[in-house]
């Protein structure tokens, strides 16, 4: 049986397309199962629930010497701890390269996109399209908006928008409703924790030799961090000492006026201010550059 999963603190392209990757596998006669390693959030719940499907069960096996389908992730930190003693025989992703090193050459399926939901679609026959049930069209239509924020993020490649459009015939969902829901989903924060609101979206990286933790929050306005924003810095300054990483960032995206207010913390930070940064969405094609950029330079000053 294939285990098929994505990252920690999952994100709807992690959880919606691991769970289409299990199907598709299951239509290829290649037994698999999919799991979640994390809490879903509520925009992932949206989704499914539009779709009328249970979320896969939360990943609590132990994952060595057993078979693995990585989606939407090859960094192994991003993984559970016992990652790297399975057995990963594919993968499917949009995101650069990780360090990840494999017992054996996997199926690989990489490819700039603005989703892991568009990778897989694309990488389907006709046939295999035209036979999915239009209840997985909606996880991966749902996973592949929120990813590019309705076909708007810098991401979004013509790829996207051709997938979307396809999917939403198949599924027969009318998109602008559908987005309306995802959005103010992905976008609601009340009642969660300052330590919900910081693990949330919360990946690690390795950037110039550091270890780098950025969580990600999308807003609809930058006034919904307000009231628990000190809350939020001092969780991001224990986060240092407590996982000895190098940089912290909370990146806090609007994205109805789209720009991002970046906050750092740990060693690494040099006492950064907080900055906005017009026309910043996407953490992995605009922050990760930034990012190193700052790192190189904070490192070359006396």
């Amino acid at each position: 049986m294939i285990n098929v999963f994505g990252h920690l603190n999952p994100d709807s392209d992690a959880v919606c397309t691991a769970a289409v990757t299990a199907g598709w596998l299951n239509r290829c006669n290649r037994p698999a199962r999919a799991w979640r390693p994390g809490e879903a959030n509520p925009e992932t719940r949206y989704i499914f629930e539009a779709a009328g499907l249970s979320l896969p069960p939360l990943l609590d096996i132990p994952l060595k010497g057993e078979p693995v389908w990585l989606v939407d992730f090859t960094e192994p930190a991003q993984g559970p701890a016992d990652l790297l003693q399975s057995n990963i025989i594919g993968i499917i992703d949009h995101h650069r390269l990780g360090g990840l090193v494999t017992q054996l050459p996997p199926e690989v399926w990489i490819k700039p996109a603005g989703s892991s939901a568009t990778v897989l679609w694309l990488l389907m026959d006709a046939e295999m399209r035209r036979t999915m049930p239009p209840t997985h069209a909606i996880l991966l239509l749902g996973a592949l908006l929120s990813d590019t924020v309705n076909l708007r993020s810098p991401t979004t490649t013509e790829d996207d928008i051709r997938t979307a459009t396809e999917l939403c015939v198949l599924s027969g969902v009318k998109r602008k409703a559908f987005a309306r829901g995802l959005l103010a989903a992905k976008t609601d924060i009340t009642g969660q924790s300052t330590e919900q609101l910081l693990h949330k979206d919360l990946k690690t990286f390795s950037l110039a030799g550091t270890d780098v933790r950025i969580a990600q929050l999308e807003v609809s306005s930058p006034g919904q961090v307000t009231p628990v924003l000190d809350e939020l810095q001092n969780a991001m300054a224990q986060m240092a000492v407590t996982t000895g990483a190098g940089l912290i960032v909370l990146m806090v995206t609007d994205i109805r006026e789209y720009f991002s207010t970046l906050y750092f913390a740990g060693p690494e930070s040099g006492n950064a201010a907080p900055c906005s940064v017009p026309d910043m969405v996407s953490r992995k094609k605009q922050l990760l550059p930034w990012l190193e950029h700052f790192l190189s330079q904070s490192r070359r000053q006396p």
